[in-house]
């Protein structure tokens, strides 16, 4: 990665594709975001959405339905060939509990995305999902390469006087 990629940060909900060289920076934690790459045009895009379905009520980029078609959408119009498309898949930890088939909101997202992207007969190159932690993700849409990073878990701040004694070593 050097220094003369634009950088764009993702927040939940948006959808960022690029012609030029471009870092794609997002924080994802139970939601998941799609990285499509296309590797004759050297072009790339993300996606950052937070449920895998939407409503009647309730349309837009939040929803992964609507996010993964936006952001196919997207790269056909900066030029790109869907047939030369290739995916990766982040995100979608075990944070927020769901019920039902897939138990955590993390893992609804994560089988839409594989879902959805089957069924476009996009392949996906790469996956890191699910676990317990967010991630921090760079996408470098002139390679393709996407770096990921486990965010570090929560740890308990002992103050004074709070009544929580700190462990002893052993």
């Amino acid at each position: 990665m050097d220094t003369e990629h634009k950088r764009i940060f993702l927040s939940p909900g948006e959808v960022a594709c690029a012609a030029e060289p471009t870092l794609i920076t997002t924080v994802l934690g139970s939601c998941v975001a799609v990285t499509l790459w296309d590797c004759l045009q050297h072009r790339g895009g993300v996606n950052h959405f937070v449920l895998p379905y939407n409503t009647p009520t309730r349309e837009g980029t939040r929803y992964g339905e609507m996010a993964i078609a936006q952001l196919v959408d997207q790269m056909v119009a900066l030029g790109a060939t869907p047939r030369s498309l290739q995916a990766k898949v982040f995100g979608g930890a075990g944070v927020l509990v769901l019920g039902g088939e897939h138990g955590s909101v993390g893992a609804a997202n994560v089988a839409l995305a594989m879902a959805d992207l089957s069924r476009r007969r996009i392949p996906v190159m790469a996956c890191r999902t699910g676990g317990k932690r967010g991630r921090l993700l760079i996408f470098d849409t002139a390679t393709g390469d996407a770096f990921v990073r486990r965010l570090a878990g929560y740890e308990r701040t002992v103050t004074p006087g709070s009544g929580i004694l700190p462990r002893r070593a052993s």
